[in-house]
């Protein structure tokens, strides 16, 4: 019995751990600036992301390692939910741009 219990709460343990790493992340995402990436479907065509930023009013700034993947600069204050009605999948923020860009090793 005793050992089903700690079974459970290293369980339970890594499960918050494991959360609090998602916000962390989530946190450190949010895009708090005019550049940011863009993340496109990536089932879509590889010109999608950059018909996103064009139809959101932005400017390419740079290619991603993935045609899905691009680094927007946009000056509306309103960028970032363009980018969403046009069609983005996610937002990050343009500080996480040095990983997605191409010839960048990981």
């Amino acid at each position: 019995m005793a050992n089903r219990q700690s079974r459970l709460q290293r369980r339970i343990l890594a499960a918050n751990l494991f959360a609090a790493l998602i916000v962390v992340v989530a946190i450190a995402a949010v895009p708090t600036g005019s550049r940011v990436v863009v993340v496109a479907p990536p089932w879509s065509k590889p010109d999608r992301v950059v018909s996103i930023i064009a139809n959101a009013g932005g400017t390419l700034v740079n290619g991603g390692r993935s045609p899905w993947l691009a680094v927007a600069d946009g000056t509306s204050p309103d960028f970032v939910n363009r980018l969403f009605a046009a069609g983005a999948l996610f937002i990050l923020d343009g500080r996480l741009a040095a990983a997605c860009l191409e010839g960048v090793s990981t």
